[in-house]
């Protein structure tokens, strides 16, 4: 059996070195000031981030859209227009039996067509949607607890999704209408008729600076980051 000696020299050959070492004051109160520097500096970026932009992810890419009606029972005498095509304002689209003409609202691109020449439609059939694709731009909708502090021609800068890249615009426009308005849907009631308050959203139209190709990806995500001062 060890004796102390022996026991006592065992420990101290598996003591770590460390365990000796003593950490001196002037090393702990510098430890500190880094670590209140440092959060100071996160402090600091958010409240400026927060004072300075205005940043939202419920964004999107959007267009005008217009589904075109026969306006007639009857058959569609003339289909000619097909998807993917780009067409004119006042170009001539569809023509159904004792119905007018249909003719393109806009310059923008055939979005999809769902009837074909010979087929008999009633005046509440879709016959073709177009898109406005001569005016691309993203939508944003804001909260009704921050749209005072938006305003037309702010700086704005919108990362799109589809790309993984920013691009820089601008504040294009402020609807004076919420978003639920602008649907026709009341959120705000429950079936039972229990009014529930919602915070109403209110879309802000921004427009990209420079030949950025939007046509392609209408309907996909963005994030906008608006300067508010």
């Amino acid at each position: 059996m060890a004796n102390n000696s022996e026991t006592d020299e065992y420990e101290e050959d598996f003591t770590p070195k460390t365990a000796k070492r003593k950490i001196s004051k002037t090393t702990i109160i510098l430890a500190a000031v880094v670590i209140l520097l440092a959060a100071l500096g996160i402090a600091g970026y958010f409240i400026y981030q927060g004072t300075y932009y205005y940043q939202t992810d419920n964004a999107k890419v959007d267009a005008a859209i217009y589904q075109l009606t026969a306006n007639a029972n009857g058959k569609l005498i003339k289909m000619d227009a097909f998807q993917g095509e780009e067409v004119k304002s006042g170009q001539m689209l569809a023509e159904v039996q004792n119905g007018p003409i249909i003719r393109s609202p806009v310059d923008g691109t055939v979005a999809n067509v769902n009837l074909q020449t010979g087929d008999y439609v009633s005046s509440t059939n879709v016959l073709l949607v177009v898109v406005q694709t001569s005016d691309v731009y993203i939508t944003a909708n804001v909260e009704e607890t921050n749209i005072l502090k938006i305003h037309q021609g702010q700086s704005v800068s919108v990362s799109l999704d589809a790309y993984g890249t920013s691009f820089a615009g601008y504040v294009d426009e402020v609807n004076t209408l919420t978003q639920t308005k602008l649907t026709g849907s009341q959120t705000s009631y429950t079936t039972s008729g229990t009014y529930t308050k919602v915070t109403q959203l209110i879309p802000v139209k921004i427009k990209l600076i420079g030949d950025v190709d939007l046509a392609d990806i209408i309907g996909t995500n963005a994030t906008v980051k608006i300067r508010i001062k």
